[in-house]
């Protein structure tokens, strides 16, 4: 903008033109009082406003005012209280600039006076004169800044993230809704368990009755196509009893999933997976209104813009099946892999870091990538296999920025090969029991060929910008060790 006039659409108005100079009849902006400083020699106050990370600076001068309110006013301020000033004009620094001057105040009324005296060590708004905190020191003040999230919000970077949040969110239901998706809740509260796994979840007494808070919305998604609901999702919070803060894991946290009956086989989960994936992240990064939330986060959170979405010569995410990751781990990055076992959090890592770079084995260095054909021993009893004595199923992972982001899978139909993996699974399910029967009889009365996936909203967020820790995603996280704000 260099030396002209902020434009109208970035402020609050009062609806006449803002390039008129009248002093009485000029621009309002209402901000925050980021920082003000008296001028022991000439008494006058620096004040520096704060909106949306642009930063408004203004020079007060008490002799300079017809009306002696407004520098009284400005005696009074502290930092945080929300404020509107008026004024002729607010030009920029330069034409970058996130900096402007305000000129010939007319008017200066506190809307809400916040208290003196905040934790002034958690300024991370980067204003001019200001020096950010390192990204390790950030870190490591990351429980302080939860302890005070309305405050840290209040920074145009850590908002950003949530701003990306609902963009995704408000993308993945455009692009369902163009699919002949239908939104459709599942509930909060469930009756089934999973035997040898009530560790993982959390328990309550429903009026009497044993409860569960639900970990996935998967069974009930899958019911509702016995009722011949055909393409059915829900974006709904989830949770699970993750019992240790490590960066990766919530005990609350958001997931979009979604069922439908299959046409012919179970590539078009995949297809589907691939599909909304690349439309989500293109969108991110080709749509202007998204991309400046992109760049807001650049501030704090520097791996921010520099995703990588490489797409193959079909224009598909690149695929690799489980064996082969096993063995481009032990050939091409020697390291010692059990190929019996499901990929660490460190292969994942390692094969992120690989696929990535200028030595990728893949058509074009990207940060997101599919892995399919996952061994019948390393997933749920209930997920088909490509044959009836095939040991490879009919899944896939989905891993972005070197985590696991979304599970897909077809599911078995037949009622009796649902009782059979059921009852002969390590540790058995009664089919029969309360809180499954819902779901077998949904099955007995005719289930359509099926399966979908489940994507973490969170996680998508947090590779997406690069964060180190998935609580940066959510304004008020849960895990292990927090119940509050």
């Amino acid at each position: 903008m260099g030396a002209d006039e902020l434009q109208a659409d970035n402020l609050q108005t009062s609806g006449i033109d803002p390039n008129k100079t009248d002093q009485n009849k000029g621009i309002t902006l209402t901000g925050r009082v980021h920082d003000l400083s008296p001028n022991k020699d000439d008494g006058s106050i620096a004040l520096v406003l704060r909106k949306d990370g642009q930063f408004f600076k203004c020079k007060l001068n008490s002799t300079d005012y017809a009306d002696p309110a407004i520098f009284a006013t400005a005696q009074c301020l502290t930092p945080e209280s929300l404020v509107r000033i008026s004024c002729s004009q607010i030009a920029s620094e330069t034409a970058s600039s996130e900096t402007f001057t305000i000129t010939q105040v007319s008017s200066l009324t506190v809307i809400s006076e916040a208290k003196a005296n905040l934790a002034d060590d958690l300024k991370l708004h980067g204003a001019p004169g200001e020096t950010v905190p390192s990204l390790n020191d950030r870190l490591l003040l990351l429980d302080k800044r939860l302890d005070h999230r309305l405050l840290d919000a209040r920074v145009a970077a850590t908002a950003s993230i949530f701003k990306i949040f609902s963009a995704v969110h408000h993308l993945a239901v455009k692009y369902l809704a163009d699919q002949d998706f239908h939104y459709l809740p599942t509930p909060a509260f469930v009756g089934y368990e999973f035997p040898a796994e009530e560790e993982d979840h959390f328990y309550l007494d429903y009026l009497g009755r044993q409860a569960m808070l639900a970990p996935t919305g998967e069974v009930h998604l899958g019911m509702a196509l016995a009722a011949d609901l055909e393409r059915v999702y829900d974006i709904h919070t989830v949770f699970r009893r993750e019992p240790k803060s490590d960066g990766r894991h919530l005990t609350e946290f958001t997931m979009l999933e979604l069922v439908f009956a299959l046409k012919n086989d179970w590539t078009e989960i995949l297809e589907l997976a691939d599909s909304l994936l690349v439309f989500l992240l293109r969108s991110l990064q080709e749509d202007d209104k998204y991309a400046r939330h992109t760049a807001a986060a650049q501030r704090l959170y520097p791996a921010a813009g520099s995703f990588k979405l490489g797409l193959n010569k079909n224009g598909k995410l690149p695929r690799v099946r489980f064996d082969e990751a096993k063995a481009i781990l032990r050939d091409q990055l020697g390291k010692v892999v059990n190929v019996g076992e499901d990929l660490t959090r460190e292969e994942e890592a390692f094969l992120g870091g690989l696929f990535v770079g200028d030595q990728s084995p893949l058509d074009s260095p990207t940060d997101v990538f599919i892995i399919t054909h996952f061994p019948k021993h390393l997933r749920p009893c209930n997920v088909s296999s490509l044959g009836r004595d095939d040991a490879t199923t009919n899944s896939f992972d989905i891993i972005l920025r070197g985590q696991e982001i979304v599970t897909g899978c077809q599911l078995l139909h037949s009622y009796k090969e649902v009782r059979s993996a059921f009852t002969n699974r390590a540790h058995p399910i009664d089919p029969d029991c309360p809180g499954w029967r819902p779901y077998t009889e949904a099955h007995e009365i005719g289930m359509p060929p099926w399966g979908g996936f489940g994507l973490g909203l969170n996680r998508l967020v947090q590779g997406y910008l690069g964060l180190v820790d998935v609580r940066e995603t959510v304004l008020f996280p849960r895990d292990a060790s927090r119940l509050a704000p």
